[in-house]
Order: C-alpha cells, then structure tokens, then sequence
C-alpha cells in the first residue's frame, strides 16, 4: 500500500479512463457470466423434459427465451451476440487501460529524469552511471509492463471472479462454501509466494543495474582495455556477473513455477468433498439441485478457479513491479543537495566582482569528512585573470566548481556582485559562466548543435563565427556534410585539439561574462595547443577568466596567479612576483623547467595538475 500510495499521484490524472476502462471491463464481465448461466436452459430444456424435475433459480432465463420450438437458434444468437459484445468492451477496455498505463509510466519516467538532471554533482560522483540507467529503464519497464497489461488483465480476472463467485453463491451458496474450504490457504500462500518474489526481484534489479554500469564502463574504456589486453578479464568478469544474475532469475522462475501446480493440488483436494455433497444435493427428494442448475454451478465453478489462478500469479508479477517502484521512490526521495531559495533571484550580468568569503568546503557524505577548501578569501574584479596552480589534491578543481553551484559551501559564502550566489536562481546563475575542461565532452549530434548546445535557436552565421574565433571553421568546411557531420559518441571522431577548439567556440557562442578553463590544455600535443591557445585567447577576451593550469607557461599572462596547497590559498601575485618570492610557486617552477635535464622521469611531487 506504501507503493501504491507514492504512484497513485500519477495514476489520479488518468482516474477518469481508469474509470471508464473499468466499466467497459464489467459490462464484458456480465456478458461472460450471462454466457454460462445460459448452459441451464440448453441441459433442463434441450435434453429432454426428464432433465427438468423441479424449478430452479434460472428459470427467469426459461420465462425470457420461451418454450418455443426454436429455442435452439434463440440460445445460439444468444451467446453469438453476448461473445461479440464481450469482446468489443474488452478491446475498449485494454485500449483505455494501456493508454491511462503508458500515461502514468511516461510521467513517472519524466519526473525520474528530471530529479536526476536538478543533482548535484556529488550525487553523480557517489553513484554509477549503471545504477541510474537500470532506473530509469528496467525498473520503469517493469512498472509499464504491470500497469498497461497486467493491470488490464488484474482487474478483468477479478470482475470474472466476483461474476462467477456470485454465480456460485446464487445457484446453491451451501455448495459453495463446502468448495471454497481451503481458500485461507490459498491466500496465505499467494501472499507468501509475492513476498519471496518481491525480495527475489529487488536483487535481480540491482545485479542488473550491476551488469549496465559493467558494460557502460568497458564501452567507454574500450581503448584502456585493449590497450592493456584485458578483453579476457572483462569477458570474465561479465560472465560471472550474467551468470549470478541469471541464478537470481532461476530463483524467480522457481518461484512463479511452483505457484501454479501447489494451487491446482489445493483445488483438487478441495474438489473431493464439493463432489461428495453434490451427489447428495442431486439425489436430495425435497430440493434437488437440477441438472441444469448443476452444471452452471460446475462450470462457474471451474472458471472461478481460473481468475484464482492467474490472480495469484499476477500478485507475483506486482510484487516484482513494485520491487522495481520502491527502488525508483528511493531515488526519487534522495534529496537535493544543491536546491533554489523559494523566492530566488535572477542574477544580472557581473559588473563588479566576485567574492569568496571565508569560503570551506568538506564531502559531507563520507563517514568522516575530509575538508577540502578552508578559510578561502578571495576577491576576482571584473575583466581580471586569475590562474590557480598547486599540487595534486590542493582543492583548485573544487574551488571553481563551488562558483557554478556544482556543490554549495560548507562555510561562508561566494558573492556575485553583493549577492550571494545561493539567493539566486541556478538558471540565472550558469548562464553568466562558460566552462572549458580537460575532458571535453561531446554529444553524438552534429557539429552545429553541439555548438549551438545549450542556445539552438541561434543563427547560423553565429555558429560560424564562433567556429572561426575557434580555429575550427576550416576543419569543420572540410567534414562531408560541414556543421551537420555527426562526429561519433563523446567525439571520438575528432582529435583531441578539434574537440577542444568545439568546446571552445561553444563557450564562445554562450558569450558568459565569467570563463573558468580547468586544464584546457594539458592533454594536447603541442600543435595542437598552440591552436587551442590562440582560441582561448579570443575566448578570455573581455571576460573575468578564472584558469586551472597544467603547465605553468600557461599562466604567465595572468593577472594574478594564486597557489593552493591542502586547501589554502598559500601564495598570490604575477609571475614576476612570486619568482622573486622564492616561494612554493618557483619551487614548481625549478621542478618543471630548470631541472627537467636532471629528470628523466617526472617524481609524483613534480605533477601539477
């Protein structure tokens, strides 16, 4: 009921075709039930006058079709009419109920992705990337294949039964009750049955989340893995998770298998005295039961065991949707790290600077946080460029992903021209900021929309001088289909250069007055960066430039150059400043430039990153 209740917001749109799919199931119910009561007058009337010895409860039946000759053609068009009637109320039935079932799926889908896309970046970082595909795809499919078919069919076998039960009840209910003696059992061990699935079916899910991040992982590190011949270890590794879900799953099938045979046994063993008790109600001299009457009651009775049966059967396959929904509502509940203000502003363009004050920041999800930023005073004025060096782990990386909200401060505060950025709306805010990073990310689109990313409704002749401020016109003039080439998944298409100088010429076309490169050039050859070089130069230009630089030739032309160590900004000033300062920056700087001779492989203390 605690599933139901998180879905039932998205069912209660659709309540009115639910409605509607549910009255069409009862009308082809009825049809059904009129269809077997009428079996009492074909055996009482058409058998002969000796089947019918005394009145019985259908003789209403009798009266409606007369005692006519031709009573014969009057059942047949009958059941020719009631069968055809059933069947247009169940195609209208099914169709309303998958379409109010797809409904409900497609926004329940929506609003998962939705969640996922307002996640802070942490979230990201503590889970894998399989564990939300197997989410958002197989946990919802399960969900769609239980709301838009087995829904359809729960509540059709459940109009049958009652349909039938009354059938039952009505014709002898003294019968009935001798018949439905082992129905206690039968719940209990459908209810058992669904809780075993339902632990069973939140494994599978997870080992199937298992098996997606496996595969997503192997596929975008297809060159790591080739490179260092681990195509068998993989292939192992895969193996061996299929093979474990595939025992989870066998577990399932046994279950779901074995719950037909115990309920066909139970229904045999309750059979013998129903077949005891009918022989002396037949023979009964005061009030027999007639023959028509009798096999209405034996036929109900046998259809009333199929809804039972499939009814059980579909309780495991809820059971296994709502395995699947609890996990969906379990990420669905995972609150927002980084959230809007009720209220927030929308931040206007900077004209004056940016402030960070007092500024610490720790990953709260760990059970012992590590502080990563403290006490970080800073004060950036518009149009100036701040280059952030420092050893591997000193926080730069962290420090600039704090501006963008990425991740919120655990202490202080980072202001934007006198507001503080979480007072504002994070729309408002990452649209004053264009970021380039070491791994640049590409969608598997054309080149002109992975420019125009973020700003599609942009003229082409836009596009294209942003492409040629890029350094990458040329190169683009030259792929077959220009700006619509479709340059592969993540841009593997395209050397390492050509993607950057893409991600460039889109930061260009956002036209942000905060720029932050993280890296921009530490993975490129040197032509290629000398392209990129000359790009970022008429990207940073008239723009409050924040760089994380590999290389600290890089970083020369700056403004101001600050180094972090463990946290703490340790030092700040030019080039020419902190070389004279015989500080940890000409440290760096001996160890990358003066002694690279006397290194023939650089120490883990020389990396800056």
């Amino acid at each position: 009921m605690n599933d139901f209740k998180k879905l039932f917001p998205h069912i209660r749109p659709n309540l009115g075709l639910l409605a509607l799919a549910l009255l069409m199931l009862l009308c082809s119910g009825a049809m059904e039930a009129l269809t077997t009561a009428l079996l009492s007058p074909i055996f009482n009337q058409l058998l002969g006058p000796s089947s019918r010895v005394t009145s019985d409860k259908f003789d209403f039946l009798q009266r409606w079709l007369g005692f006519e000759q031709d009573i014969l053609l009057k059942i047949s068009f009958c059941i020719v009419v009631f069968s055809f009637l059933k069947g247009i109320f169940l195609f209208a039935a099914e169709y309303l109920m998958g379409h109010a079932g797809q409904k409900v799926v497609m926004q329940l889908r929506n609003r998962l992705y939705a969640h996922l896309l307002r996640q802070s970046i942490g979230f990201f970082t503590r889970n894998s990337t399989g564990k939300f595909m197997a989410r958002v795809i197989s946990d919802v499919e399960r969900i769609q294949e239980t709301v838009s078919k087995t829904l359809t069919d729960f509540f059709r076998q459940a109009i049958l039964l009652c349909f039938f039960l009354f059938l039952v009840l009505y014709t002898d209910w003294k019968l009935a009750g001798i018949a439905f003696l082992l129905a206690p059992l039968i719940m209990g061990l459908t209810v058992a049955f669904g809780k075993r699935m339902r632990k069973i079916s939140w494994s599978s899910q997870e080992k199937i989340a298992g098996i997606s991040n496996l595969l997503h992982e192997t596929i975008t590190g297809i060159r790591v893995v080739k490179a260092f011949g681990m195509e068998n270890f993989e292939n192992r590794k895969f193996h061996l998770a299929t093979r474990d879900l595939m025992r989870t799953n066998m577990r399932s099938t046994a279950v779901a298998a074995l719950n037909s045979p115990v309920m066909e046994l139970i229904g045999y063993v309750a059979f013998v005295p129903f077949l005891i008790y009918a022989h002396y109600k037949i023979h009964d001299p005061y009030q027999p039961l007639t023959l028509g009457s009798f096999v209405v009651f034996l036929t109900a009775l046998f259809r009333l065991y199929d809804p039972v049966r499939r009814l059980s059967k579909m309780h495991l396959h809820f059971q296994q949707a709502f395995a699947s929904s609890s996990r969906i509502f379990d990420l669905l509940e995972t609150h927002l790290e980084v959230r809007e203000v009720p209220g927030a502003k929308v931040l206007k363009p900077l004209r004056h600077a940016i402030e960070f004050c007092d500024v610490s920041f720790h990953y709260s999800d760990t059970d012992r946080p590590q502080t990563i930023l403290k006490g970080i005073d800073l004060k950036i004025v518009t149009g100036e460029m701040v280059a952030l060096v420092g050893s591997s782990g000193s926080g730069k990386s962290t420090l600039v992903n704090l501006l963008p909200r990425f991740y919120d401060v655990t202490g202080g505060k980072i202001i934007f021209d006198g507001i503080d950025i979480r007072d504002v709306t994070l729309a408002s805010l990452r649209s004053q900021i264009s970021i380039v990073t070491q791994e640049t990310f590409l969608f598997n689109d054309t080149v002109r929309n992975n420019i125009a990313y973020g700003n599609s409704e942009v003229s082409d002749e836009r596009v294209q001088e942003a492409a040629r401020a890029a350094l990458i016109y040329d190169f683009i003039m030259q792929l077959p289909q220009g700006y619509g080439s479709i340059i592969g998944e993540r841009g593997q298409r395209l050397s390492g250069g050509q993607r950057q100088r893409i991600a460039i010429a889109r930061a260009l076309l956002k036209n942000a007055p905060v720029l932050i490169l993280d890296e921009a050039t530490s993975a490129l050859d040197t032509e290629s960066e000398k392209l990129v070089q000359i790009a970022l130069q008429n990207l940073m230009r008239g723009r409050t430039t924040l760089v994380i630089a590999h290389r600290l030739s890089t970083v020369r032309r700056a403004n101001r150059i600050l180094v972090m160590e463990r946290g703490r900004i340790v030092e700040q000033g030019t080039h020419e400043e902190l070389i004279h300062r015989d500080g940890r920056y000409k440290k760096l700087y001996r160890l990358q430039f003066h002694d690279s001779d006397d290194i023939a492989f650089p120490t883990a203390k020389s990396l800056i990153c």
